[in-house]
């Protein structure tokens, strides 16, 4: 779910409030950089099967002005689970040689950073690392993974809290402006912006950390042990279907009427049980798996919501 950034910070964000430093620089403009990614998804392609597009936009399936259900069988549930905890034994050769980065696809991410970052100009704070984590760090990744790059920034003038109100916008900016317009041989990248690095993002045995700043390896990648249980994941993704459902359906009925903070309510607690498998049984539980299906099925839920929770406060602040 977006989060609101105070006014007064936007306003000093957009007057100049961070500059890009230590890690290589470019005066030539990037036509758009990137996309925030709050999260990573893998595993082995899963193509969505004859009537589904989990890649439509609410723009797309509101031209008949409804929002879209999702209409998944039980045996194309099996299916999508079957695909999302089958996987890849080497790096995505796309983005790897072995297990060394392509140098092109390290570099045009550096380059791109400091474009994004020298667009909103200024002084304060600076960009300490860029790193690369999730699936396509590991053997994890699938046809619809993003190459998630995290930026970690500092300042010794700007507030903590402010530092990450700053990082906050420059991601919704990058989400909102620049969404998938940058692709490294098919694969999106996707950047989040962060103030600190909360326990998210340090080391963690086994799970790939790679630092496009300096070219190396943080944490090497290793085959993650399976978690999951698949007629479990199949009956939670059953769960979280009907509630999305129920949902949409409601709002259809009086859009002006409902009550936007659902939207937000279902996509909090989707997000906190994939954190809970995370934290419990790492990338390969029942929860992250299932989480990362329902982003591949008839709709993807975890992103729709969002839209919809967008679409339904506009709808709100807008007149008859």
């Amino acid at each position: 779910m977006k989060r609101a950034v105070p006014a007064v910070v936007a306003t000093a964000v957009l007057a100049g409030a961070l500059v890009a430093s230590g890690c290589g620089s470019s005066d030539s403009a990037s036509t758009d950089t990137t996309r925030a990614a709050a999260s990573a998804s893998g595993g082995m392609p899963y193509a969505a099967g004859a009537g589904e597009g989990p890649d439509r936009s609410l723009a797309e399936v509101n031209q008949s002005g409804a929002p879209p259900i999702a209409r998944d069988t039980d045996e194309q549930l099996k299916q999508a689970m079957v695909k999302i905890s089958t996987f890849p034994t080497v790096l995505d050769p796309k983005l790897w040689n072995g297990e060394e980065m392509k140098p092109d696809v390290r570099a045009n991410t550096i380059q791109n950073v400091n474009t994004l970052v020298k667009r909103l100009g200024g002084a304060g704070a600076k960009v300490d690392a860029i790193e690369l984590f999730g699936s396509n760090a590991s053997y994890e990744y699938d046809d619809k993974a993003d190459f998630g790059v995290h930026v970690f920034l500092s300042s010794p003038t700007v507030t903590p809290d402010n530092l990450n109100s700053l990082a906050k916008l420059l991601s919704n900016y990058t989400e909102l402006k620049q969404e998938g317009r940058i692709n490294y041989y098919g694969v999106p990248l996707e950047v989040t912006f962060h103030g600190k690095r909360g326990a998210s993002y340090q080391p963690k045995a086994g799970s790939g950390q790679y630092s496009l700043t300096t070219g190396q390896w943080i944490e090497k990648p290793t085959q993650q042990p399976n978690a999951f249980d698949r007629a479990t994941m199949v009956t939670d993704a059953r769960g979280f279907i009907t509630k999305y459902n129920a949902l949409v359906e409601e709002y259809a009925k009086n859009k002006k009427a409902f009550a936007c903070e659902k939207f937000g309510a279902l996509d909090d607690e989707m997000k906190a049980y994939r954190g809970a498998g995370l934290d419990a049984a790492g990338q390969r539980s029942t929860q992250n798996l299932t989480y990362r299906a329902l982003r591949r099925i008839s709709v993807n839920i975890p992103d729709m919501v969002d839209e919809l929770e967008d679409e339904c406060n506009y709808l709100k602040e807008s007149l008859p």
